[in-house]
């Protein structure tokens, strides 16, 4: 929870209600921690209409929460460096043990060519946002360290921003905020709807 905690007190000074929904990728599988958000959205959301920001993995199991409906009322999502695509480097480390041990079901999901095909689309609105301040030891293109910037592209997106920060620390940077907070009022970022956003990757 905590690496999402100051921007949840962004969002906060901005009037909007905040829920953090934590998960552990050591400890449950990405099926486990979608029945988890399931009964934590029937749970815990009080208000006619909820968002998703997700980060990262977090994008993951909202998408394959599409597998079934999610509870009356979901508006928007913003995606924060989501792994949209298969991602290079879970291909690439998918073997090694150690990030075997460290990532467990989610790291091998990752790297998994038939999980990301049935891996569901966002039925409402959503948003993405990548960051480019990344790395050229395992990239060739631009990058947040973690996920390409064309992997975090997906086909049926509303908008899309790249925003110049690692993938780390995007969800603690002041610009994200105001951008996730636009598009969650008005479903674009301040910078235009698709006008630089082609889904094409």
């Amino acid at each position: 929870r905590i690496s999402l905690a100051l921007l949840e007190r962004r969002l906060r000074k901005q009037r909007f209600e905040t829920l953090n929904f934590p998960y552990s990728i050591q400890k449950s599988s990405i099926e486990e921690i979608v029945d988890d958000l399931h009964r934590f959205v029937q749970q815990r959301v009080s208000t006619s209409t909820y968002h998703f920001v997700g980060h990262s993995l977090g994008n993951v199991i909202v998408r394959e929460g599409f597998k079934r409906e999610y509870r009356e009322g979901l508006g928007r999502i913003v995606m924060l460096a989501p792994p949209n695509q298969l991602p290079d480097l879970a291909d690439k480390l998918g073997d090694n043990p150690v990030y075997k041990f460290i990532t467990r079901d989610s790291g091998q999901k990752l790297g998994s060519p038939a999980f990301y095909r049935a891996l569901p689309t966002p039925t409402v609105e959503f948003g993405v946002i990548a960051g480019d301040q990344g790395q050229r030891l395992t990239f060739d293109e631009p990058n947040d360290g973690i996920v390409t910037v064309a992997d975090t592209r997906l086909e049926g997106m509303a908008d899309h921003i790249v925003l110049h920060h690692t993938h780390t620390f995007i969800m603690n940077a002041r610009d994200t905020a105001e951008e996730c907070v636009h598009f969650l009022r008005y479903g674009c970022f301040r910078r235009g709807v698709l006008a630089h956003t082609s889904p094409a990757g």
